[in-house]
């Protein structure tokens, strides 16, 4: 981690309301987020690749993004679930925001500061 005021990571103070819980059915290590700030774009880049781009989802609301999956079995019971949070900076504009998820699982978010 840089402390020059461009990469952070979730440790940094950034993160005032972030969380990540591992539930009774996963094996799911923990995956944390990592958050780099380069010029004006925040970013924010998940590792959710236990999980198909249909068992993810993200909302935003009051300048928090939450990711949540959910792995069914062929049974229909739950296999494995995740759960993450992170609290936009106050000077990201959560309008701006855009995601993507990439073949092998990283998921990332985008958005513009506004300085």
């Amino acid at each position: 981690m840089e402390k020059n005021g461009r990469n952070f990571s979730e440790d940094s103070g950034l993160l005032n309301q972030h969380s990540t819980r591992e539930h009774k059915f996963t094996d799911h290590l923990q995956p944390t987020g990592k958050v780099q700030i380069t010029g004006d774009i925040f970013q924010f880049t998940l590792d959710v690749s236990e999980f198909s781009p249909e068992d993810v989802i993200i909302t935003s609301s009051n300048n928090l993004i939450e990711v949540h999956a959910e792995k069914l079995g062929e049974d229909g019971t739950v296999t494995n679930t995740f759960s993450h949070q992170c609290k936009l900076p106050s000077d990201v504009d959560p309008i701006s925001l855009s995601m993507s998820m990439a073949s092998g699982g990283l998921l990332t978010v985008r958005a513009h500061r506004v300085c």
